[in-house]
């Protein structure tokens, strides 16, 4: 079966390989949470609440007085109303903003100075400044202020790169060279305890400019549409202080209402306006007819003339009621073109034809006026002014208004002609009279311009009444269905988001890292791993031991009934199945590098096997970097190294350890070319010469890895096994143990994976492979033994210690 090819990437999901890395890296966890959390109450201490308000109105407008009078204008009805879109223009405009700003106490901001934040007082100050601007450069300029005691303050502030500053009486008139003040104390106790607490000027004050109120205020302003078929508008603020939102908000409906019922009676107010300048004009020649036709009664005494020619009487009098309201249509077309020529609003043109001008064709063209300007208002909503659809909407209003223009002065012209055809048929019966007596005739020229002016005059007077009736009963219908008010909790930041982000952002960012350092985790985990890169014999497995390994590294004579010992005894059973010819066996013992425990392996295999009651020797070839003489505690003054150059005989440099049937041949003095030593034929003397003194030789070579001194021994050795040291030794490592079975054909080369930690592997390695059977025998009884000698202390640093 093809083996798996070894890469140092995991290109596998292994889920309890992930819950082990998770495991080692759980700080990482606790780490950044703990990071996401203080971020979370920095941020939420240090960062200033926006709490937001909102007005929701209905737009609607009735006029009650044109239902009362039957006031049946269709251009006037539609002048009445204004689109939504042009409502939303009009809410979010500077000309309501400014209305709304003149009504709020806003004209001089107050500010208190934080740790770290500055908070905006607003009605809240515990002081109040009145000021007479001399300069307006002072405007929107920071000015610092200090409570002093004996009710004196401290004024400072940088004006065009100068300092300025005095000390002066509060409640007094303070006179600056830019500006006149009166700071007026609210509450002296809460001043002075904010002073104490941050020991640094605590507030200060700025005069606002007007402009730059608007300026800066008309940003943070949304108006939407709600519902266009409820014809709903949503009013929408947002402020660091709860209660200026709610205040500017409701400001700013309020302010619509009013102007847009301003709006809606302009017609009547600019009608009024014609007929009170058109009144006063008349009210002169009626008082100069009236004067005149008095002086010449009194002249001529004459107190109650009665005239003849009654039926041409009646003429002129006909002729004058004609006249009179010709003049009244010329003035209205005079009126109409000067308001046009200045591009005046077309409502203002509607107002003025509205009750006293009915020629069909201007009011025709101004209503078609009127619906093109709606039609623009409603593609500003979604268009600007260089959309392609709004310019062909205002080349046809410019159209319509030039047409309108032409039609003006037509319709003058015609009037003029009725004017002169009236004055030419009054003239003929006034020839008439010229025949009675002279002073008859005057009398009746007098009268007849008093009378003139009289009906004009009155006709006046009665269309003023019906307009103000008209203005009075304009009343503005919006409804507000739902006020603003001071909301106790903020739009941002909101505090279950930003803990839940942070604690999101923690988890994402640990389980990046754990998946990083799952996809890059190179560490052999399992006796399983290695079966899927090698055909190398798999031997069996040793726990990690719990507790600090001794100096001696002999742990099978300690506890015989430990998890270490059990393990090592399936080991020696296995080993049946590498070599079982009869005669002494040499065990070659090796690693990649060092750390890997083969010398741990060695002495306790060594140990299991000599309580079998075979005699057993170990030999410490690592002669780079010898530890046997240490696992025994004795001097490493001859040994291996001496042998191999002819110094010692073998028979000397034989150790006899505690235990029984357990010998063992330390490294000897480090030789500068243990290379040499080892491959010298003296090693096969040695070999021979103790298969006749002991039935098993276990040899500790140096790391293949590093040095290449004990492959030799290691490919003549009986029983081969090449130590690996889960999550400790790399994958490819498995590649130098492949490479001696195939290059140097090691056939007999078999694994053992030390320092498996067993609480993360209960489903036993080594099953399946048909070694490690019996495995679990007495498994937790030396565990158990270790936990009651453990204090509480100790076992809990135990646990972090695995982690």
């Amino acid at each position: 079966m093809p083996k798996k090819k070894i890469t140092n990437l995991n290109e596998d999901f292994d889920l309890k390989l992930f819950v082990i890395i998770a495991k080692n890296n759980f700080y990482w966890i606790v780490v950044l949470i703990a990071l996401g959390l203080t971020f979370s109450y920095l941020y939420l201490r240090y960062t200033p609440p926006v709490y937001q308000a909102q007005s929701v109105i209905k737009i609607d407008v009735v006029n009650n007085a044109n239902a009362i009078l039957n006031i049946n204008n269709n251009a006037l009805e539609q002048s009445a109303s204004s689109s939504l879109a042009g409502d939303i223009e009009l809410i979010r405009s500077r000309v309501i903003l400014g209305r709304a700003l003149s009504r709020l106490p806003l004209n001089v901001s107050y500010y208190c100075k934080g740790t770290v934040l500055l908070n905006e007082l607003y009605t809240g100050s515990p002081f109040r400044v009145e000021a007479t601007i001399k300069d307006s450069s002072v405007m929107d300029v920071p000015i610092n202020i200090e409570f002093q005691p004996e009710d004196r303050v401290k004024i400072s502030y940088r004006l065009n790169g100068k300092n300025n500053q005095g000390v002066f009486k509060a409640d007094e008139l303070i006179r600056l060279p830019e500006l006149d003040l009166r700071i007026t104390v609210v509450n002296f106790k809460v001043i002075i305890d904010h002073q104490n607490a941050i020991k640094k000027q605590a507030y200060f004050f700025i005069i606002n400019d007007p402009e730059t109120n608007v300026n800066h205020y008309i940003r943070q302003i949304r108006v939407m549409l709600l519902n266009q078929q409820a014809q709903t508008i949503q009013v929408l603020y947002n402020d660091n202080n709860t209660y200026k939102a709610a205040d500017m908000v409701n400001a700013m409906v309020s302010e619509f209402n009013a102007y847009d019922q301003e709006r809606k009676s302009e017609r009547e107010t600019r009608s009024l306006e014609f007929i009170n300048a058109t009144l006063a004009n008349i009210d002169v020649e009626l008082k100069n007819s009236e004067f005149s036709l008095e002086a010449f009664k009194k002249d001529n005494k004459i107190l109650n003339p009665t005239l003849n020619a009654s039926e041409d009487l009646t003429h002129i009098n006909d002729l004058i009621n004609q006249r009179i309201l010709v003049q009244l249509d010329i003035a209205v077309v005079d009126r109409l073109e000067k308001n046009l020529s200045q591009n005046t609003e077309l409502s203002s043109l509607v107002s003025i034809i509205a009750g006293t001008y009915t020629d069909p064709v201007l009011s025709t063209l101004i209503q078609n006026i009127q619906n093109l300007e709606n039609e623009k208002q409603k593609l500003k909503l979604q268009a600007t002014d260089e959309n392609y659809s709004v310019k062909a909407v205002q080349a046809q209003i410019r159209n319509q208004r030039d047409l309108l223009m032409s039609s003006i002065k037509n319709a003058r012209l015609s009037l003029q002609s009725k004017i002169t055809l009236i004055d030419s048929r009054i003239s003929e019966f006034e020839n008439k009279f010229m025949e009675l007596p002279g002073k008859e005739a005057e009398l009746n020229r007098l009268q007849r311009m008093f009378d003139i002016n009289q009906k004009f005059y009155a006709l006046l007077l009665e269309k003023k009444v019906e307009f103000s009736i008209s203005k009075a009963g304009v009343v503005s219908n919006n409804i507000i269905l739902e006020k603003a008010y001071a909301s106790p909790t903020p739009i941002s930041p909101v505090r279950k988001i930003i803990l839940a982000g942070s604690l999101a952002i923690a988890f994402v960012i640990s389980f990046v890292i754990i998946f990083f350092r799952y996809l890059v985790y190179n560490e052999i985990t399992s006796l399983e791993e290695i079966n899927q890169y090698t055909d190398a014999a798999l031997l069996g497995i040793v726990p990690k031991y719990k507790s600090e390994i001794p100096v001696s590294q002999l742990l099978v004579d300690k506890n015989p009934k430990s998890a270490i010992s059990e393990s090592f005894r399936s080991i020696r059973t296995n080993l049946q199945f590498i070599s079982n010819d009869p005669g002494a066996k040499v065990i070659g013992i090796t690693s990649t590098i060092s750390g890997e425990g083969k010398t741990f392996v060695a002495i306790n295999l060594a140990g299991v096997i000599a309580f079998s009651d075979k005699r057993v020797v170990i030999i410490d070839l690592d002669m780079r970097k010898p530890k046997i003489h240490l696992g025994f505690s004795v001097e490493n003054i001859r040994g291996m190294s001496t042998i191999l150059i002819g110094k010692d005989h073998p028979d000397a440099c034989i150790n006899h350890s505690n235990l029984k049937n357990l010998d063992f041949i330390t490294a000897g003095p480090i030789p500068p070319n243990p290379s040499e030593l080892i491959l010298s034929p003296k090693m096969n003397e040695l070999i021979d010469y103790l298969k006749n003194l002991y039935d098993v030789i276990i040899i500790d070579t140096p790391p293949v890895g590093i040095v290449t001194d004990g492959v030799k021994i290691i490919q003549n050795a009986d029983i081969p096994i090449y130590i690996l040291r889960a999550l400790y030794s790399k994958r490819m490592f498995i590649q130098n143990l492949n490479k001696l079975i195939d290059e140097n054909k090691m056939h007999k080369l078999s694994v053992v994976l030390n320092g498996v930690e067993m609480s993360r592997f209960k489903y036993g390695y080594g099953y399946g492979y048909g070694y490690g059977y019996g495995y679990g025998y007495g498994y937790g009884y030396y565990d158990e033994e270790t936990k009651k000698k453990l204090t509480r202390w100790q076992r809990i640093r135990t646990v972090f210690s695995r982690n």
